[in-house]
């Protein structure tokens, strides 16, 4: 087997023309192996070649990295802008690529089994023709890692098996990614916010559209227009309380934001919209206060909004903007007084100073509007069971009075059902006042 010999210098990729010549080097000196990969629309079969562990180079548009990405430079705010938007060959981005890639590593428990040395590689890496990692980035993170920790228990992973890519477009690089990794993994491995930043960076960078992402990731299209605009509240979200771009504060809070994009849509018009949605955001900064239950609270909100708004307003007085006559002649008429200061209501409720009694009046106005739907239909309870008993009875005598039917045992029921009559109409009459 022919392999190439290791260089001296930075174990996170060698510079694109030394890549690309050991590439040259090693095909030529081929020893048959072969690895089946289905690209560009057909199986190929890729020549299987041993390289140097500091060889490759990691892809930075690896979609399974976006959020940290983002949220990486957010909480390195002396790092460049462009780091992993600019040049891809540069060590810095590189580096900051590894630390991220490790990170998910150990979280999806490839350290761990890669750290027994009975576990070795298997399946070889995909490469693109200038050497970027399109499929197996974690794999070859961990065992740099682990090589870089110990030379000798790990020497197996001095050198990698790779296949690489012949010459292709981003686009065709994304759909490959989307065969080997999203489509078995996607919800075992993904966040939801990984997932909609990756459709977002494919849909702006790539030219994809819904349609496009929805036929690349086998979902449906309006799944992918949700997810959209639920990272697009998140963004909001987040940027709202100071935090933009930290995306692990969301990235367990994919029922709430999918609650917030599907009740929002039912909202009359923009202020309602404003107000539910900052409501919404309140209780999704402390859960914990609304019982931790926001798949319910959040579509409570809508439902009771009227009554949030008569609570919040006495708490937190606010005036309506001006009305402009023009315009309301135009849309036809003012709106309420209460509805015309949901923006400027929003706006009060999410200040910091006022976020904790917000929250507080909107999961207590959730409760109690809850407590009345309840006490509500315990006192239908009995006007309902005679209603029903009543048109069972109606049932019977209309098409049960017949020779064939069964007569055993109708008297011993008749009798139980004049009874409970009985003790009803009991009640009913020491009741008659009340």
């Amino acid at each position: 087997m022919t392999v190439a010999a290791p260089a001296a210098q930075s174990r996170f990729g060698r510079p694109h023309p030394t890549r690309v010549a050991e590439f040259d080097t090693l095909l030529k000196k081929h020893d048959g192996r072969t690895f089946p990969v289905e690209f560009q629309g057909a199986p190929r079969y890729l020549n299987v070649i041993r390289v140097p562990i500091d060889l490759p180079k990691y892809r930075l548009g690896n979609g399974r990295t976006v959020s940290l990405q983002e949220e990486h430079l957010a909480r390195n705010t002396s790092l460049r802008g462009d780091l992993f938007s600019g040049d891809p060959e540069l060590l810095d981005a590189q580096e900051a690529q590894h630390e991220i890639l490790v990170e998910l590593g150990g979280l999806s428990g490839l350290r761990k089994h890669f750290e027994n040395t009975r576990n070795i590689q298997e399946a070889p890496l995909v490469l693109d023709e200038s050497g970027f990692v399109i499929n197996g980035n974690r794999r070859l993170s961990t065992w740099r890692d682990l090589y870089a920790s110990d030379q000798t228990k790990y020497a197996h992973f001095r050198y990698i098996d790779v296949v690489i890519l012949p010459h292709c477009d981003e686009r065709e690089i994304d759909r490959l990614e989307a065969r080997l990794q999203i489509a078995k993994d996607i919800k075992a491995d993904y966040s939801w916010d990984t997932f909609a930043n990756m459709l977002h960076q494919k849909r702006e960078k790539d030219g994809f559209s819904n349609a496009d992402l929805a036929l690349l990731y086998d979902i449906k299209e309006s799944h992918v227009t949700e997810l959209l605009d639920m990272r697009q509240n998140a963004i909001e979200y987040l940027k709202s309380r100071g935090k933009a771009n930290m995306w692990s504060e969301v990235s367990d809070k994919d029922f709430a934001f999918r609650k917030l994009v599907g009740t929002r849509e039912k909202m009359p018009d923009v202020g309602s919209k404003a107000l539910f949605t900052e409501a919404a955001y309140v209780l999704i900064e402390r859960p914990e206060d609304a019982g931790g239950r926001l798949y319910d609270a959040i579509p409570a909100i809508g439902e009771y909004l009227d009554q949030v708004r008569e609570r919040l307003l006495s708490e937190f007085p606010v005036e309506a903007p001006k009305a402009d006559d023009a315009l309301e002649g135009l849309f036809g008429g003012a709106p309420a007084k209460g509805e015309a200061r949901d923006t400027p209501l929003a706006v009060e409720i999410q200040k910091p100073e006022n976020a904790d009694r917000a929250r507080q009046i909107i999961v207590d106005v959730i409760e109690s509007q809850k407590q009345l739907k309840r006490d509500s239909k315990q006192a239908n309870y009995l006007l309902d069971a005679c209603a029903k008993a009543n048109t069972l009875l109606a049932g019977a005598a209309k098409d049960g009075l017949r020779p064939e039917c069964q007569r055993a045992g109708v008297e011993a029921q008749l009798k139980g059902i004049e009874s409970q009559v009985s003790k009803i109409r009991s009640y009913l009459e020491q009741h008659a006042q009340d």
